[in-house]
């Protein structure tokens, strides 16, 4: 008798458990991207922003993210679409290990706010980089304003117009009216007589995933932020996301980067621990560093003695993260 209820109860218990990881799961959304639209502030520059969109599947969200260690933030912040009770919110984030984005920042979004009418400027048709017979469009402001636009025709049935509107309403305040298969190869804006500023686009073929955590987005919509961190605090955590000290040889500055990398890392164990194997949080923590430590080099944040013991005090709280030390909070 007392083994047959004991196997009953193992078997509540498993029930509960594949319940708990189902209802989980289902909170976790997983995209994935085939395109990605490059936009290059200047051609001979690889600095810019990139959009990423599902060419066959106009339900899965376009985002962009910019790129090259020369932007003046360290973080990777992502921009994407969000649906949510029958409004669009264009989100701002932070991307984890290149797939896991978390909101922090929201705007609602109108499909119909930067709409300008674009009219075909001439006959002619131009060459520009390794496009061809680009026909040239143009729209003009009551103050003089005036945008150009080069779109090519690649005759592969896309619809290009969501992520170009993506970028192109952010930066210019613009809605091209693209139609299928058409690309805008080339903006420019030209803002007075002398000035012009102009974007370069390239589109590529990629295979990449994206994962969002509703609960974590809706929960910052609706105003109930903290609530969601409480309840998705994890049991153990590495020592540092409790209290950490750094040596005396840490001024204020290499504090604020460490303070800066340490909540990174804790906000992604929190929020992503329960999908991500734990060697892959370890593996993105020395990754990370690494382009930190790169872009602190590049840019000047820091100097070589900072460095020196920025790397020293993460090569200490690396050693917090094997499983045996985590911290029972």
């Amino acid at each position: 008798m007392n083994r047959i209820s004991f196997n009953f109860y193992e078997r509540i218990l498993a029930l509960i458990f594949i319940i708990t990881v189902s209802f989980c799961n289902a909170q976790i959304q997983k995209y994935h991207y085939d395109k990605e639209m490059i936009f290059l502030s200047d051609a001979a520059n690889e600095s810019g922003i990139s959009v990423r969109f599902n060419s066959k599947d106009k339900t899965v969200p376009v985002y962009s993210i910019g790129f090259n260690s020369k932007k003046e933030s360290i973080r990777n912040t992502i921009n994407f679409y969000y649906s949510y009770r029958k409004n669009i919110y264009r989100m701002d984030g932070i991307l984890y290990n290149e797939k896991y984005a978390a909101a922090n920042g929201f705007r609602t979004f109108s499909v119909a706010s930067p709409v300008r009418y674009f009219k075909k400027a001439s006959d002619s048709l131009y060459n520009y980089k390794s496009y061809k017979n680009l026909e040239k469009r143009i729209a003009k402001d009551k103050d003089g304003t005036e945008i150009e636009l080069f779109v090519a025709q690649l005759n592969d049935n896309i619809d290009y117009s969501e992520p170009a509107l993506f970028y192109l309403s952010e930066h210019y305040g613009i809605s091209p009216g693209l139609g299928k298969g058409e690309l805008v190869v080339f903006a420019n804006y030209k803002f007075n007589s002398s000035s012009n500023t102009g974007d370069f686009v390239e589109i590529k073929d990629i295979s990449a995933d994206l994962y969002l955590n509703k609960n974590q987005i809706e929960a910052l919509i609706d105003d109930r932020y903290r609530e969601f961190m409480q309840q998705s605090h994890q049991a153990k955590t590495p020592v540092y996301c409790s209290v950490t000290a750094f040596s005396k040889n840490t001024d204020d500055k290499t504090t604020e980067e460490l303070n800066d990398f340490i909540g990174h890392m804790c906000d992604y164990y929190d929020l992503w621990s329960n999908q991500e194997k734990f060697e892959n949080f370890n593996t993105y923590f020395e990754t990370e560093y690494k382009r930190r430590v790169d872009i602190y080099r590049r840019n000047g944040n820091l100097s070589d003695k900072q460095i020196k013991i920025y790397s020293e005090e993460i090569s200490r709280l690396k050693n917090q993260n094997l499983k045996e030390n985590l911290d029972y909070q």
